[in-house]
């Protein structure tokens, strides 16, 4: 890798090389498109987690109604749980499905993909947008979900294909030190300038900034209601240093073409790392993905829900405070009173059981008087008011929240408001689909060109204990290659039971077809997402069953004999 970047000891000064220099305008070119989100993506969040800011100038109540909260719980409810993928192997090897299903489902549990699901969904309803990550490990791939704050995107690329971007910006990778120098990945010549730096006044001071910013992050991150026993702990006198994960389309001279590059620095000038993506993944192809609820055609960065529900929940929170104000003003009430000299109006603070001074002239009765305070009896209807909009507005109706809804009293108004909660999930979970299958997609192609010598799977016995299993890359790795098919839950659970129902129906048609018996029991038994292992062990007690009856003698009864004496009769006359 060649290293040109260098550092100037007089002058306290870097020069940075051709590449930085490119990465460093592509990522403030990102960063600048992102920021003027930042208002509204803070706003939306404190909402969420109902921090409530008293008026600076006032002082006054301020209370927060939790509809952020509720709308974003509501919709996170309705949005399908993560879809089951299934895998099909393109010759038709089944073993190897069974046995790359088993992986699959291994990876799943190890990148704890429920808990992935949870912040992948919120952060599409908080902020319109999520990214997931892919990484090479020494079990497979890990997933992550990333902050939406640490994502640069090329302001070109199309929003709804992550494929487009001619760079993407990772930030915020936060290690520490010595976990950066005892690393053989980066570069001598990198980790030379980064201990230089980091003894600087400079890297000093973005060190313990470093820390200042891995804290707000986590504290973020647990914010959003996610206890996660992996986040990291650095001790105290560790520093940390914040790195810049850059992909980008550099022009290759002498191949005389664009390669798709990731290069790792930290304080935008000191490169610890720079490979191409064949180089580094096996693969040419960024390792994110992309989705939004509602994607647009010109805009990194679309509406989310909150941004529905954030100016309205806003208001309300006002009016609110105006409720409780008045009632209270009105519980401990404000008085009139004739000063004797000295009134200023800039002195005039109301509040409960103040005195007020009267404005000169007024008598006030010559006697203490009590405040008028006037009523905001329509308030709770332009609440109410103000509520259903938002509500038909997100799809997060009253009744999709579990309430009863003033007015709706029929079934029909029921099922009216339930069917507009489902069209707005039925939307989502279009996108949602197609973002797990370039997440599986991706996967898979990262697993063929990255496959670990073997991958550790977990038995278990039937004393309940979990026993390792070892699957090596031969037993699952195809030539021709796999296709996932993403179904959801509900989508699976629909078709499991039409297909239950057709094959009662066709057996009901050949009641004594033991070939179409067998099928039946093996496919209904499949629907049960058994493993291969405990489909193995029903179909061997089946046959024991199986061999056991036809070894045992039949009993013909005298009345069988008959019969069949009748019908070898008929059969005769018929001949005849």
């Amino acid at each position: 890798m060649a290293y040109d970047t260098t550092y100037d000891s007089l002058t306290n000064s870097w020069k940075l090389s051709d590449l930085m220099e490119k990465l460093t305008k592509e990522k403030e070119t990102g960063r600048k498109l992102q920021e003027h989100k930042h208002i509204d993506w803070e706003d939306n969040f404190e909402l969420y987690r109902n921090k409530v800011k008293t008026n600076r100038l006032t002082q006054r109540q301020a209370v927060n109604i939790p509809l952020m909260k509720e709308t974003i719980k509501t919709l996170l409810s309705r949005i399908d749980d993560a879809p089951n993928i299934e895998w099909k192997e393109l010759s038709g090897d089944q073993i190897k499905e069974l046995i790359y299903q088993e992986v699959w489902n291994q990876q799943v549990k190890d990148n704890n993909m429920e808990l992935i699901d949870v912040l992948d969904k919120k952060n599409v309803l908080l902020y319109g947008f999520s990214v997931k990550k892919l990484n090479i490990d020494t079990e497979g791939v890990s997933i992550s979900v990333l902050d939406a704050y640490d994502t640069f995107f090329d302001p070109l690329m199309n929003p709804w294909d992550i494929e487009s971007a001619r760079f993407i910006t990772h930030q915020n990778i936060f290690r520490s030190l010595r976990e950066i120098l005892a690393d053989d990945k980066y570069s001598k010549e990198g980790k030379e300038h980064l201990k230089i730096w980091s003894d600087t006044g400079l890297g000093i001071v973005q060190g313990q900034k470093a820390k200042e910013d891995w804290e707000k992050k986590m504290e973020r991150i647990k914010a959003m209601g996610v206890e996660h026993a992996d986040f990291a702990l650095y001790p105290a006198g560790d520093r940390l240093v914040n790195l810049t994960e850059h992909f980008t389309n550099t022009w290759n001279s002498k191949k005389k073409k664009f390669e798709r590059r990731v290069v790792v620095y930290s304080d935008n000038t000191i490169e610890l790392y720079n490979e191409t993506l064949e180089e580094c993944l096996g693969v040419d192809f960024w390792p994110f993905t992309k989705w939004s609820e509602d994607p647009e055609n010109n805009d990194q960065y679309p509406d989310s829900v909150a941004d529905l529900v954030r100016v309205p929940n806003k208001v309300l929170n006002v009016w609110f405070s105006q409720l409780i104000e008045n009632r209270t003003l009105k519980n401990f009430q404000m008085h009139w009173f004739l000063p004797s000299k000295g009134y200023t109006p800039q002195t005039y603070t109301p509040g409960p059981g103040m005195m007020l001074p009267a404005p000169p002239g007024d008598d006030v009765n010559k006697v203490i008087k009590p405040v008028e305070i006037s009523g905001l009896d329509d308030t709770l209807q332009a609440i109410s008011a103000l509520t259903q909009i938002v509500e038909r507005g997100s799809g997060a109706t009253a009744i999709e929240k579990g309430q009863g809804e003033q007015g709706q009293q029929t079934l029909g108004e029921v099922q009216i408001l339930v069917g507009k909660a489902n069209e707005r999930a039925t939307a989502m979970a279009k996108f949602y689909r197609l973002a797990w299958y370039e997440l599986a997609y991706k996967w898979d192609k990262l697993m063929h060109a990255n496959a670990p010598k073997f991958v550790k799977l977990y038995k278990q016995g039937r004393s309940g204990k979990l026993y390792p299993k070892r699957v090596f890359t031969g037993d699952w790795k195809s030539e021709i290659g796999y296709e996932p098919m993403v179904r959801s839950t509900s989508e699976q659970e629909i078709e499991s039971t039409k297909t239950i129902q057709k094959f009662q129906f066709v057996m009901s048609q050949f009641p004594n077809n033991p070939a179409l018996r067998k099928i039946a029991q093996k496919r209904e038994l499949e629907i049960l997402d058994l493993t291969p292992e405990e489909l193995r062990q029903v179909e061997e007690a089946e046959e024991q069953i199986t061999q056991q009856s036809l070894q045992q003698p039949t009993q013909i009864s005298p009345e069988d004999t008959e019969l069949g004496q009748q019908i070898q009769g008929q059969l005769q006359t018929l001949n005849a």
